[in-house]
């Protein structure tokens, strides 16, 4: 063979073996996005119409993918990268039809983060890419950096404000919010790709016909079933025990468009125990519509064909779930659950349900509903069950209410014990027989309250929404969890790690516009058929609409109070804690743990506002409250708090109590209203009240408060008497030029020094008479106001923490709140004779309330009159409020009888 043959054979195999590979990737298929998102994903999801526009009109009437938990956070990640070097018509058209994937990770202890994955398959594509990676200058500007041998970009404002970082690859445009998580994919190019047998099956997670798919791992599911204490929600373990290790699901709209649908069939994995409880159960729709009271919050149902068989599978279930307590019960009853002829399986019927009802307080309002094709069996073999739990030979006594008969059984906990750990807290055990069913409840009052809404249908089948629901939404299923999340949304919250709170439990949440999350499944011996639907019953007006009312925390106490309990930092946020004085005058530091601490007793009731002061000078505040004769100074110290008595000048009056600066220079700490219109400091030095402010007529009656204000960087001082005369001090309590005045009208008081220069000073006669006075005793203006058709007297609304003040003109049962010029805010009627408190709060971020108890109720209110909150606040002293910018809620402190109630609403 000569020298030139030879390398035409080498050409020619080459050029062999160069087609092979060119056609090998001329066919070689896309690759895959798995390949490119890593391994520490929590979740993954992708849709092609995620980024779609949504109309106005859509927002309210239907549940768009796009207003959906995960979804809406996921769509925010992107629009912020992409929207913002693209015109709104080039960003639409870049964004249309594409299958955009997205994938959740941790970027630190308590956050989480998304990356997207934008396919680039088409050479239009590439002028949009273009632009992202050379913006306009003016406005933005990109930054980059090798990254193992990668380049990551990052786009920033021309103010440095960062828009996300991103990777641009032949196929994909990758990016994140998150520079960390752009380092972690590049990471995961770099090494050889494993499929799982999940991503070998679904390329991708979306078919024809579908909004998205998402695929959730076990851990995730695992991490937000599962609460911080097990203690706090015992249900939830059950309910995971239920669900499958991994979550694969394809969403489509409802027929009614006010739901999404979302259907998923998962391995049953390792789950035999499962398997076998709904081994032949052919599973149906719900059919108990008519006894569901429209207040159900929660609903746990299950369908059945074979209540025997199900009974029998049980015990393993049960077992399974190592509930030590559960078990011990079940050993007792074990004549009664192994009897196949008459044992209490025998007489369960299609369908059991347990149901949470709404209350107004953290009390569990529970429900049981067991259908029976013979109830009055049922009856009896759960009679015989008690007999055997509680071991005693008593049976119920009974009791007619409405056309029912109700009995009382004593056997804690019987329906755990009987049916698992899901039908746990059943402390006590109210029965009867609705149609073919048994009810049990755990408590009179809540079989009582149940029993009137059935007889007074207030029940999902006569609501035609919920009927819909029922009937159009709900598929059959062996297991049905729904909660309506408006009411429960947050217990159910409270109780997800701190990164899911974050990520989805904050302003402008999506989980503003679910009301139902409802969560079904169907049972085979290989597989879970599940289906997950988020959406809305009601009619939605708006997006702003945030106005429930939900019950965050109620401690219990030993005693009933005697006064408003003080709060201290940011209970809500363990951060602070709640001081409060109980019947027997005992002082009482509450931690937000529940604990309990006494700190000493007081000599009555606490009347005063509490104030922070600055007393002992050792580098943190005190806090000061008095009682009708003694002023208390509490000391934090090391969680708890030490207390100071120092009597009270006779004829003071506590509520009038207040700092007129926090500054360590000057001595008097505090002032305070003395009956005849005189103002005593509280001097820090000499520790006692002195009469910083005298009034020249010691005889006359002060009005219900007096104004204090730094002016010029000197403390001026304005009270009135009743009879007209109006006072004014500067800083060393000698009269203003001009001053006293008499006005010769009755006043309301208080004169309020208003702002500005030169300063003038504001006050109300009884009959609406507005007057201005300026600095040196003149009167500048009056103004009449608007009387009010009824008998009634006006009078100034200072706020609680002297920070403003509004104009009031109340009679015995209606009251008006009019502003600084006296136009009408709002008015109240229905007001109870001699029981009404009104107060004005400013609470900050322009959130300003008005809270309005009357009797026992307090219903709060925003400056244009509408309620804060779907339901008056009930409580026996008026209400301490809060307000949280970063969670975006208002905290509502108030008290029941023998315990402290706090109330949040979400606040847009």
């Amino acid at each position: 063979m000569t020298k030139k043959q030879l390398w035409i054979g080498i050409g020619i195999l080459a050029l062999i073996l160069g087609g092979y590979f060119g056609y090998r990737w001329w066919k070689a298929p896309a690759r895959s996005t798995w390949m490119l998102i890593p391994s520490d994903a929590l979740l993954v999801l992708e849709s092609a119409t995620l980024q779609d526009t949504l109309s106005k009109q859509a927002r309210l009437n239907e549940m768009a993918l796009q207003t959906t938990p995960v979804f809406q956070e996921a769509a925010h990640s992107l629009e912020k990268f992409v929207w913002a070097p693209l015109d709104t018509a080039s960003a639409i058209q870049f964004l249309n039809g594409k299958p955009i994937w997205y994938s959740l990770h941790p970027t630190s202890k308590d956050r989480l983060g998304f990356i997207f994955y934008i396919p680039i398959r088409s050479l239009q594509d590439q002028p949009f890419v273009d632009r992202i990676l050379n913006p306009n200058a003016d406005r933005f500007r990109v930054l980059s950096h090798p990254y193992e041998d990668t380049r990551i970009h990052e786009l920033l404002t021309v103010r440095n404000e960062s828009l996300g970082s991103f990777v641009v690859l032949d196929d994909y445009l990758i990016g994140s919010p998150s520079t960390i998580l752009m380092e972690s994919v590049v990471r995961r190019m770099k090494q050889s790709f494993t499929e799982t047998p999940l991503q070998r099956a679904d390329v991708t997670l979306i078919r024809p016909g579908n909004l998205a798919g998402i695929y959730v791992r076990s851990s995730v599911l695992s991490a937000i079933l599962s609460p911080k204490e097990e203690s706090t929600d015992y249900q939830s373990k059950y309910i995971k025990a239920l669900l499958p290790t991994e979550l694969l699901t394809r969403f489509r709209q409802s027929a009614s468009r006010s739901h999404l649908i979302g259907l998923s069939t998962d391995d049953i994995g390792s789950k035999s125990a499962l398997a076998n409880l709904f081994d032949r159960q052919t599973p149906f729709k719900i059919n108990c519509g008519a006894l569901i009271p429209d207040q159900t919050t929660t609903l746990f149902h299950f369908s059945l064909s074979d209540g025997p068989r199900f009974g029998k599978a049980l015990t393993a279930f049960i077992n399974s779930e190592d509930e030590d307590d559960t078990r011990e019960g079940r050993r007792k009853l074990r004549p009664l659950l192994q009897n196949e002829e008459n044992g209490i399986y025998k007489y369960v019927g299609n369908e059991m349900a347990l149901l949470r009802m709404d209350a107004p307080s953290a009390d569990r309002r529970l429900v049981m509903l067991i259908h029976s094709p013979n109830v009055d069996r049922l009856w009896d073999r759960y009679q015989l069950a008690a007999l055997l739990a509680s071991g005693t030979d008593r049976l119920s006594s009974s009791k007619p209410f409405l056309r029912y008969r109700i009995s009382s059984i004593e056997a804690p906990n019987l329906p755990a014990f009987l049916f698992g750990g899901l039908f746990r807290g059943f402390e006590q055990n109210w029965l009867a027989q609705v149609g073919d069913y048994l009810v049990i409840a755990n408590g009179q009052g809540v079989l009582q309250e149940y029993l009137q809404s059935v007889e007074q249908r207030t029940v999902w089948s006569e609501s035609y929404r919920q009927r819909d629901l029922l009937t159009q939404t709900l598929r059959p299923a062996n297991f049905t969890a729904y909660t309506r999340f408006s009411r429960a949304g947050e217990s159910v919250t409270a109780n997800w790690p701190q990164s899911w709170q974050q990520l989805l439990n904050h302003d402008e949440t999506a989980l503003d516009n679910v009301e139902n999350l409802i969560y079904q499944s169907t049972y085979g011996r290989e597989r879970i058929y599940s289906t997950l639907i988020l959406g809305h019953t009601t009619r939605r007006a708006s997006e702003a609409v945030l106005n429930r009312i939900f019950l965050q925390r109620k401690i219990a106490l030993n005693a009933p109070l005697l006064s408003q309990p003080m709060v201290i930092g940011d209970f809500v946020g363990s951060s602070g804690a709640i001081w409060a004085v109980d019947q027997s005058q005992q002082f009482l530091l509450i931690t937000p743990e529940g604990e309990k601490h006494p700190m000493g007793s007081v000599n009555g009731p606490v009347i005063s506002p509490m104030v922070p002061v600055d007393y002992l000078s050792n580098g943190r505040l005190q806090y000061a409250f008095a009682t009708a004769r003694s002023l208390y100074i509490a000391d934090p110290v090391n969680g708890l708090a030490k207390l100071q008595s120092i009597p009270l000048p006779e004829g003071l009056e506590p509520r009038t109590m207040m700092a007129p600066r926090r500054d360590q220079n000057r001595s008097l700490i505090l002032l305070m209203l003395h009956a005849n219109g005189s103002v005593y400091g509280f001097d820090r030095q000499r520790k006692q009240f002195v009469r910083q402010f005298p009034v020249n007529n010691a005889g006359g009656e002060g009005v219900s408060s007096f104004h204090a204000a730094v002016r010029n960087q000197a403390l001026s001082v304005a009270s009135v008497q009743k009879d007209g005369k109006l006072f004014y001090w500067n800083e060393n309590g000698g009269f203003a030029p001009g001053f006293p005045l008499d006005l010769k009208a009755e006043l309301t008081g208080p004169a309020w020094l208003e702002g500005g220069n030169p300063t003038t000073l504001t006050t109300l006669t009884r009959q609406g008479e507005l007057l201005s006075i300026s600095a040196d005793g003149k009167v500048l203006e009056r103004n009449q106001l608007v009387r009010p058709i009824r008998r009634g007297s006006f009078r100034l609304l200072p706020e609680v923490n002297q920070n403003g003040y509004l104009l009031l003109r109340t009679s015995d049962t209606e009251a008006a709140i009019l502003d600084r010029k006296g136009n009408s805010l709002f008015e109240v009627r229905g007001l109870r004779p001699g029981q009404t408190t009104i107060r004005y709060h400013i609470l900050g971020s322009g959130v300003n309330l008005i809270s309005v108890k009357s009797g026992n109720f307090t219903t709060i209110y925003d400056l244009a009159g509408r309620p804060i909150g779907d339901r008056p606040i009930p409580g026996n002293f008026p209400v301490e409020l809060q307000f949280s910018a970063t969670r975006n809620k208002l905290f509502v402190y108030s008290t029941d009888n023998k315990a402290v109630q706090i109330w949040s609403v979400k606040l847009r």
